[in-house]
């Protein structure tokens, strides 16, 4: 049955990319027909024909190379021996007619969208909450301390139906400000809230540092997610569960930290859980490994003691700890990994003594004694990140590294005789060794009692299976239904505009460097997302079609040679100077658009494989 759904998602990408293709080239073939042009070939794909007919002077075929399509129309080829084109031949008609032809995919495109958006929205379309279910410790929203459980109405003044239209919004944005619309819980009026975006280099886009909310019930309990046959089904997990707490959790962390922190080392996690009519149990969920193996590993993460920002309160004033301060302890407990902060300040009474190096200095910090409350604020406020920038290690129990030797906190020096000043060093030149199925060897510096030693350790990354509890929080879906076809209507064209204006802005983003061009991809990332998207129904997946089918006419009505743009370009050149562009300029610039379009192709499918292969 798995294999049936996988195979029918698969057929069901492959008939709604082929549609949106389909579509573009309808437009050229009926705009061509209009004006009384002979169509010769009516092609989805490029390529050897794998099947095709003949009908009416025109050959309709499927091609081998599923990358787009054309429509070849009689006389579309500059003749070169100066005979008068024939009364059906495109160089015949006017350059009205021609630059409607030319124009013809890119309308059909956007009616498309148009026709299909206000469809959807009366059947209803599945969204992401726009709804902040978490905010990134730094990070914007953290400063503006936004109330988590908001409800993201508008940002600069334009609706939001999905969560992910947030985080479009502020990426194409202002880059000095985001103004956000939110419905806060305990504020009966919407308001307005402006936080300045922060640039995040590995995304190559502006963000504010939120997270998508999660389904909860009246008294706040999120609601659980259990996989099919999984661990947590085998415990007596079900869907209508509700989490009430992950037993000998740490106070003080949200609820998806505290699953992550009893689940990171693959030992059993007990939860308490309350069913439909409210009777709460405790359950206990043991992992088991996975059948597949993740890539290969030597199993080291870098601690989790970078501060990377300190919120302004009476108490980080009085500890003065400092952005880039590495916490080493807390009252003597060391704080390594997620939650150590939490576990080490709440069970304290009498000052805080904080134990931190500061660049090459070991520093202690106190403060006066705070009430347990506080202490829970205190650890708020300091936003902690794991430590890219050094090399320091954390090894985890059982794997390679540990095994053969490395310790906590060890510090890399060497990686394979190359120096590493960061842990995308580290990173980079371990998975080389994974794919090269070769040892590593570590030049390593320990602090052993106050003095420093230096020793190799080598040891070769695994492909080694991890647990798998099939328990997750339920991520706060709801199906966006217009009351009425004039409603329907209105957000279908308010859609189709707005993903217009967003492709255009994206464009001048990527010009002036505010996004990233390693967002750009190609046909393997639409047929992911597409494949992603029709497990979440044919409302989702049509959703993305019309706006990749907005995306495609936006695309082609840019001046680029060999695009419909470029046609439209000389045909507006034609009729200013009452000429066409001559034969050898056409020529050339045919060649410098195919050399352009290749480029872009070979650059996007680099991305594509980077994201979707390299990574994965």
């Amino acid at each position: 049955m798995e294999h049936f759904e996988g195979f029918f998602r698969v057929a069901l990408v492959v008939f709604g990319i082929g549609l949106v293709i389909f579509v573009h080239e309808l437009g050229h073939y009926i705009a061509a027909r209009l004006c009384g042009v002979r169509v010769v070939t009516f092609s989805l794909g490029f390529g050897p024909r794998l099947l095709g007919w003949q009908r009416g002077g025109t050959m309709y075929q499927i091609a081998a190379v599923p990358l787009g399509g054309y429509c070849r129309m009689a006389g579309e080829e500059p003749r070169m021996d100066g005979t008068p084109p024939a009364p059906d031949e495109l160089p015949a008609k006017s350059v009205e007619a021609r630059f409607f032809i030319y124009s013809g995919g890119v309308l059909m495109n956007l009616v498309f969208a148009l026709v299909v958006f206000p469809i959807l929205f009366t059947v209803g379309v599945p969204f992401l909450r726009p709804v902040i279910g978490d905010v990134e410790p730094g990070g914007p929203a953290w400063h503006a301390e936004v109330p988590v459980g908001s409800e993201v109405l508008a940002v600069n003044g334009n609706e939001v139906l999905d969560f992910m239209h947030i985080q479009t919004e502020v990426a194409l944005g202002d880059p000095e400000k985001a103004v956000l619309l939110l419905r806060s819980p305990g504020r009966d009026e919407p308001y307005e809230l402006s936080l300045k975006p922060e640039r995040r280099e590995r995304l190559g886009l502006n963000v504010i540092g939120i997270a998508p909310g999660i389904v909860t019930d009246a008294a706040g309990r999120p609601s659980i997610d259990v996989d099919e046959d999984s661990p947590a089904m085998a415990a007596g997990l079900g869907d209508e569960d509700w989490l009430v707490a992950v037993l000998d959790g740490i106070e003080g962390l949200d609820l998806v930290d505290q699953i992550g922190v009893q689940t990171r080392d693959g030992d059993p996690m007990r939860l308490r859980v309350a069913d439909a009519s409210g009777v709460e149990r405790d359950v206990e969920i043991r992992p088991r490994l996975s059948e597949e193996l993740a890539s290969p590993r030597v199993g080291i993460i870098p601690p989790r003691n970078r501060v990377i920002d300190v919120r302004d309160s009476a108490a980080t004033r009085s500890l003065g700890l400092r952005a880039e301060d590495r916490i080493l302890a807390v009252a003597g407990r060391e704080v390594l990994r997620l939650g150590d902060l939490q576990r080490a300040l709440v069970p304290e009474t009498g000052p805080l003594l904080f134990s931190v190096r500061r660049g090459a200095a070991r520093l202690e910090l106190s403060a006066p004694p705070l009430e347990r409350a506080e202490r829970l604020a205190l650890a708020r406020d300091i936003a902690l990140a794991v430590d890219v920038e050094s090399t320091r290690v954390l090894v985890k129990p059982g794997e390679p590294a540990q095994l053969a030797g490395l310790l906590d906190m060890d510090r890399l020096i060497k990686v394979d005789e190359q120096v590493v000043d960061s842990w995308d060093d580290v990173t980079r030149t371990v998975s080389a060794a994974g794919r090269e199925g070769r040892a590593v060897t570590f030049t390593v510096e320990r602090d052993v009692d106050g003095t420093i030693a230096y020793s190799e350790i080598s040891a070769k990354p695994e492909a080694l299976p991890f647990p798998l509890y099939g328990v997750n929080l339920r991520q706060d879906q709801y199906v966006y239904r217009a009351e009425n076809l004039a409603e329907a209507l209105r957000v279908g064209a308010f859609c189709s505009l707005k993903f217009l204006e967003d492709s255009w802005l994206t464009l001048g983003r990527m010009f002036n460097g505010q996004v990233s061009t390693d967002n750009l991809g190609g046909i393997i990332s639409i047929g992911a997302i597409s494949f992603t998207l029709a497990e979440d129904g044919w409302e989702k997946l049509f959703f993305f079609l019309c706006m990749l089918s907005i995306n495609l006419a936006f695309l082609n009505v840019l001046p680029v040679p060999i695009l419909d743009g470029g046609h439209l370009f000389f045909l507006i050149v034609e009729k200013i100077k009452g000429s066409p562009v001559s034969v050898r300029v056409l020529g050339y610039s045919q060649m410098v658009g195919v050399v352009l379009i290749i480029s872009l192709m070979v650059y996007v499918t680099y991305n594509d494989l980077v994201k979707w292969v390299f990574q994965s």
